[in-house]
């Protein structure tokens, strides 16, 4: 295990983030894949690298690592399709990464993902193991576990169990949610390099009807992860990534992860002023994948 302890005192200013979004955004090409109209980025030349997507409106995540790796490799990434009246769940999302793979042709990539991405990555690893020639794996442990929980974990059971997305202001729920996101218990992490909160809140305020995203396309994902009696299975090169004290990833989590895993090649920690580091600490971030893909 590493630790990574640059740090420096500066936000993220918003002409930078806004014109990592339009990147991102002036990339989307759309593509009849199956049944459904996808967004799709496929850019670059070489080794295909996926980024497998996080929440719609979130994909500025990858933005500095698509930029970076594309000058070198075939970068593809694509915009999950959010439901807003069914469920959809960790089986139906990989299964929208193979239709993926498959229409590009690609039989064997590396995959980079992030949090609730990386949770679907899992999935797709254990179920085809032969089509992935690594994982690197960003602020997610082998279970979905928040610290501290209690209040969540109620909120999660009332969305499970009733009709609550018809009730819940969008408002009340972007702020519990981009609260976990912002989270920082060490002091020292308040002077590192992050993306100021109303960026973050700018991007899930372009979601629509976040509480039936939330209930539908967010919670079947998230709630019900659990990939510890399955590890095993994951027999590929993994390179793991985390921040101290990340409130939706414990470092703890992670660390256990790192011993469980049949070939983890590297677990490092950043100190990261918000979960989204993968971007606001590209810096750091980016040459450790770039090390591990070598």
């Amino acid at each position: 295990m590493s630790t990574i302890t640059t740090t420096t005192r500066q936000y993220i200013d918003e002409d930078t983030f806004h014109a990592d979004v339009q990147y991102i955004e002036a990339l989307w090409q759309r593509k009849a894949i199956g049944a459904t109209d996808v967004p799709l980025i496929d850019i670059g030349n070489g080794v295909p690298l996926v980024f497998v997507p996080i929440l719609e409106h979130l994909e500025f995540v990858y933005a500095r690592q698509v930029r970076a790796f594309s000058q070198s490799r075939r970068v593809i990434t694509y915009r999950r399709h959010e439901t807003r009246s069914h469920p959809v769940g960790l089986t139906e999302r990989a299964e929208e990464l193979r239709q993926v793979l498959d229409y590009l042709g690609l039989e064997v990539v590396d995959f980079v993902a992030h949090g609730d991405a990386a949770m679907v990555l899992f999935e797709f690893a254990v179920r085809y193991p032969q089509r992935c020639r690594s994982l690197v794996i960003i602020a997610q442990g082998a279970d979905y576990e928040i610290a501290p929980h209690p209040f969540i974990w109620l909120l999660h059971e009332l969305f499970v169990r009733l009709p609550v997305e018809q009730f819940v202001p969008a408002w009340f729920l972007r702020r519990t949610v981009v609260n976990y996101i912002m989270a920082s218990r060490d002091m020292a992490t308040k002077t590192v390099r992050s993306l100021p909160r109303h960026l973050v809140e700018e991007q899930f305020c372009k979601i629509q009807l976040w509480p039936f995203v939330y209930k539908f396309s967010v919670l079947p994902v998230i709630h019900y992860f659990d990939m510890r009696q399955r590890l095993d299975a994951l027999t590929m090169p993994i390179l793991l990534i985390n921040r101290y004290d990340d409130a939706l990833s414990p470092e703890p989590e992670t660390h256990w992860l790192s011993k469980q895993l049949p070939n983890c090649t590297g677990y490092h920690l950043v100190q990261g002023g918000e979960r989204f580091f993968l971007y606001s600490r590209a810096e750091v971030v980016t040459p450790l994948i770039e090390q591990f893909l070598v």
